[in-house]
Order: C-alpha cells, then structure tokens, then sequence
C-alpha cells in the first residue's frame, strides 16, 4: 500500500511546556506552532564498572496540541548517542500518550542514533511525553554503558492524514 501524501496540517503546539519533571531542557517552539525541538542538557545515564548492574532515569512533559484530526499520524524524532560494552545494554523507552515504543542497544553499541517514532493522535488535547534510559549488566560484570537524549523534535507540516501505516506500539 502506497503512503498517503503529506498535505498540509492545521496542528499546532502551545507556546510552552505545561508540566516536565526536573531534568534541564529547552523547549524551541516555531513561530507558527507548527514544529518543536526539545534540546536536553544531560539526559544521560552512565553504567560505570564500580555502578549497580541497573541504571535509570526518567524525562516527561506536556505540550497542547490543536487542530489535528482524530488518527492522523504526527513523526516525532529522537536523537542521541549510545555506548555499549560487550556484556551490558541499554534501552529507550519513548512514550506518547498511549502510546510506547522501546528502542534495544545491544551490547557493542557505539554510534549516534535518529529514531523515528510515529505517534497516531487520539482525542488528547496535549502531547504527554516520557522518555525513560536504563541500561543494565550482569551483575558480576564490570561492562560498561551510556546512553544520551540529545534532542525530541517534530513538524506537524509532515502530519499524516489518517492511514495504516505502522504506528507506535
């Protein structure tokens, strides 16, 4: 099945975050509202050799949406780097609204990433949005593993008028 075109959209973020936890970002909202990039100052985990096998942290905020329809598909884009020893592992949970996707590094992980994740909207009048990083080893092990958030941003030009295309899930 061919993808359906991308046509103009009517969404629109607000201005500003209404809620997100305490983790340094900024929040660079177009003048047409029509797009966003959320850039995190340490959005990090760190498995070091001498650290527990397990290590979390977690990110959320809210941002209002209007003008979209009711399943339309809106791509969001994370970006980040991701380190690996072999023996250890890291994950990105990513969650909007309803809807979650988790993204495995597997061990021997050393690279940039750009995931792509596509969020079908339902009737919320708000993005709720939660990252959360963990990584974890063995416990005998001394691997070790980081993973960074280095940005979340999106373009509500490239709004997807409902289809079946794959969504988050």
């Amino acid at each position: 099945m061919a993808e359906p075109a991308v046509g103009p959209s009517n969404a629109v973020f607000g201005q500003a975050a209404t809620f997100n936890t305490d983790v340094g970002f900024s929040l660079d909202v177009s003048p047409d509202k029509k797009a966003f990039t959320a850039t995190f100052g340490g959005l990090e985990i760190s498995l070091g050799p001498e650290s527990t096998p397990v290590v979390t942290r977690m990110f959320s905020f809210t941002l209002p949406l209007s003008g979209v329809d009711y399943g339309a598909e809106i791509p969001f884009f994370v970006q980040g780097f991701v380190f690996c020893e072999k023996g250890a592992n890291a994950h990105l949970v990513f969650s909007i609204n309803d809807q979650t996707t988790v993204v495995d590094f597997p061990e021997n992980s050393d690279t940039s990433f750009l995931q792509q994740l596509n969020y079908s909207v339902g009737s919320a009048s708000e993005i709720r949005l939660t990252l959360i990083l963990f990584a974890d080893r063995d416990s005998k092990s001394k691997a070790q593993a980081k993973l960074t958030v280095d940005t979340i941003d999106t373009d509500a030009a490239k709004v997807r008028p409902e289809s079946k295309a794959p969504t988050m899930s």
